[in-house]
């Protein structure tokens, strides 16, 4: 069963990469995963052979002001992301766009993923190449220093650095709508060191392997559960929950995140085939609270162009 696969590769990331303890990695994060996978895996784009466009805002810890002045501190993200099939050799190509806000840090993300499927009798086996473009804006008038000697400290504006990045993933999607994918992000491990010699800054190469199923019951419920384990071989964090839809157009469920949070969502969809899907996601912070605040929030936003294909409709 699907669930006994789940329950072994994550025993087995437990005892390689947890040891005595863990912390979680300070990578950015979602509500919407399992509605949004080519965040996760850049494969998902060839997948159900779906144009689509999708759009998530999200505010981290809701109303987080600093101890110092009060101003910035939370996290923020806005993603943008846009899929299409492709008649031949390609099976899809994609845009991603992600625009991030931490502190005085902003991290602008341009992606451009495309993947190549190959059919196995009932199943696909999916490989994706992601080259890209990063960003990195740092306000170094913001940052507090204890040291007035630290090589930052003698910047004191606004400075913004641009290097290429790229991705890689593999998607095996099995007979009884049953998944498994691994993507490795950073691979050039870009460094954002702002023309500073001696200053090592670099991207850690990560590694995501996201787990789940689609099971279809009677009077048109579908259970969907979903494992995203991240790490970058130093730290390791996941997200472990599930989706329940009802007659395709209600859906909520609820996920647990690793030293952060639970997280419950829920949405609807519209129009003909369902093609606008309009939700809403809630954290609750169960881990370090006392520094942060109670919630995060999230919209998400997806619409199918069911009829566009390129090289084709």
């Amino acid at each position: 069963m699907w669930y006994k696969l789940v329950l072994r590769v994550f025993c087995i990331l437990w005892a390689i990469f947890l040891g005595p303890s863990v912390q979680a990695q300070n990578d950015s994060f979602v509500g919407f995963s399992i509605m949004n996978p080519t965040l996760h895996n850049p494969s998902w784009i060839g997948h159900d052979r779906i144009a689509r466009v999708v759009l998530q805002a999200r505010s981290q810890w809701t109303g987080y002001k600093t101890s110092f002045d009060g101003n910035g501190g939370a996290p923020s993200s806005l993603v943008f992301n846009m899929s299409v099939p492709v008649a031949a050799k390609f099976s899809g190509i994609g845009l991603s766009v992600l625009n991030e806000t931490i502190g005085p840090v902003n991290n602008t993300v341009l992606n451009l993923p495309f993947s190549y499927n190959i059919g196995l009798n009932r199943s696909q086996l999916i490989f994706s190449l992601m080259p890209g473009i990063i960003s990195r804006s740092q306000n170094f008038n913001e940052l507090r220093f204890n040291d007035p000697r630290d090589p930052f400290n003698s910047i004191g504006t606004r400075e913004t650095q641009t290097l290429f990045n790229l991705g890689f993933g593999a998607l095996y999607s099995l007979p009884r709508n049953r998944y498994i994918g691994l993507s490795i992000s950073n691979l050039l491990q870009p460094e954002f060191n702002y023309g500073l010699s001696g200053i090592s800054n670099k991207s850690a190469t990560s590694y995501t392997l996201i787990l789940g199923a689609f099971r279809s019951f009677k009077k048109r419920f579908e259970l969907r559960p979903n494992l995203v384990v991240k790490t970058d071989l130093n730290t390791l964090t996941f997200d472990l929950g599930t989706q329940v839809q009802y007659n395709t157009r209600i859906w909520m469920g609820t996920y647990y995140r690793w030293s952060e949070a639970i997280v419950v969502m829920g949405g609807y969809s519209l129009m003909e085939r369902n093609r606008l899907k309009l939700g809403f996601a809630l954290d609750l912070v169960i881990q370090e609270n006392q520094a942060k605040k109670a919630t995060s929030q999230e919209i998400y936003v997806r619409y199918e162009l069911l009829d566009l294909v390129f090289g084709g409709k």
